[in-house]
This record gives structure tokens, sequence and C-alpha cells, in this order.
């Protein structure tokens, strides 16, 4: 279930892929596929960054998580 920002169910999901990498395997189409419009991995570390307030280096742990909406709600 994908849960909006009030914590509202907006669709079920199928998580398709998950793995633990490190922040340095992050490409490109990972950073786009997440959806938040980054171009490059710079901006999508920059942004993660941010959020959770301490630096991203090339061995700190990722969850990659990729999946499918099976139905929006």
């Amino acid at each position: 279930m994908l849960l909006g920002y009030d914590d509202e169910p907006v669709a079920v999901v199928e998580v398709t892929e998950s793995r633990v990498v490190g922040a340095g395997e992050i490409d490109e189409s990972f950073a786009r596929d997440e959806g938040e419009g980054f171009e490059s991995v710079e901006e999508w570390r920059i942004a993660h960054e941010r959020f959770f307030g301490q630096p991203i280096g090339p061995d700190t742990a990722i969850v990659a998580v990729r999946f499918r909406v099976v139905e929006r709600l």
C-alpha cells in the first residue's frame, strides 16, 4: 500500500525489486525513476542529504526499491 502525505492510501503497489546497495551504485536511471524530478545522481544525493540531514558517501547503504502500481485508489 502506498500512502500519501496525509497517510491516506493512494495506491496498491507490487515490489518488483529490493536490494541494499552502496550509494555509489545508484545510477541516473534509478534517480530519475524515483519520480521526484532528479536529472542526475548528484541531484538525487544532494536532496537525500538535505532530507536525512547527513552526508551520503559512496559506501552509504541504500535500500533501493522498485515497484509498479497495481491499482490507484
